[in-house]
Order: C-alpha cells, then structure tokens, then sequence
C-alpha cells in the first residue's frame, strides 16, 4: 500500500507546486480497513495490553486497561462498526494506541485505547483526496470528521471524543 503520498502539482506556467496537506495517523482496525486520527489525539503504543472486563460493558469494550496510573477503556473499533458481540472475539489485539478527547471545551482532557493488530502510520493527506464515508456501516457519521481515499479506499477521519461519547453511552 502507498504510504507516500506525491503533493507535487503543476500551476499554469508547468512549474511544480506544493499542494498543501495535513499528516494523519492511519490505523489497520480490521485487514485491509483503515481509519485515521487526527496525530495530536494520539498518544502511546501499549504492545500486549492487557484488559479486565468489565460486566455491562458495551459489547464493543475489550475492558479496562491500566495506563499511566489511570484505568482507561479499550474498544474493538471492529466489533463496534460490524455491531458483533465481544463473545465473537477471539483475542487480545498485539497493541493499544492510547488516545486523548475532551467531550466538551472546558471539561477535562480523558483517555481511552484502540485494540490494533499492527501499528500505526503516518500519511500525508490532501483536500483532494476527499470522498464519501464508507456506507457499511451506520456508526461512520457518528464518528467520522471527514474521509479521504487513500489506493481506492476510503479511509474516515475518526473523532476520539465522538469514538470514545459513543462508549460512554
């Protein structure tokens, strides 16, 4: 897969340009689907997390897992887009990428976790690579900021207090 994006254009005059864009964290949440987040949102790589279940979870929470002193939860961004109950988990993901959101301005910045099997990477995106949000699932325009192709796939742009609101019920 093309990581690498070329920004380079030409204006009128044929000289190259530099078209603007922003770098994006792009995370694998199941083989070959990928969302992004915003960089400044992510905070550690945790490798072989380790989670306590908590009963009445939401079906999507791998549990809670200690991180810096702090109990944060941690989803399986899967499971919650496929809606599939936790019992269809077969295990714990390799890494958990801690992530920061505040709910509202003023209110304090929280933590949560994102089970993933492979780690993360950086990718430049563009206003030109813009589309549509993916339709297989109903959650996306709940999450989702924007979304952008990257190979012919889109790829959203996940919102870690709208990810992490929609855990907390």
């Amino acid at each position: 897969m093309k990581r690498d994006l070329d920004l380079e254009t030409a204006d009128a005059d044929g000289v190259a340009q530099q078209e603007p864009g922003v770098v994006a964290r792009l995370i694998e949440f199941a083989r070959g689907r990928m969302v992004a987040l915003p960089p400044h949102t992510t905070l550690e790589i945790v490798e072989h997390p380790q989670a306590v279940t908590v009963p009445g979870a939401a079906y999507y929470g791998y549990g809670l897992m200690t991180w810096q002193g702090q109990r944060v939860p941690m989803i399986d961004l899967d499971a919650m887009l496929r809606a599939y109950p936790q019992a269809q988990r077969t295990r714990t993901p390799r890494y958990a990428l801690v992530v920061a959101y505040q709910r509202a301005p003023g209110l304090p910045v929280e933590h949560g976790a994102i089970g993933l099997a492979e780690l993360p990477q950086n990718v430049m995106v563009r206003d030109a690579d813009c589309c549509e949000l993916p339709t297989d699932s109903d959650m996306w325009t709940h999450i989702a900021l924007s979304c952008f192709q990257l190979d012919g796939q889109p790829v959203p742009i996940v919102d870690t207090a709208r990810l992490f609101g929609a855990y907390h019920g």
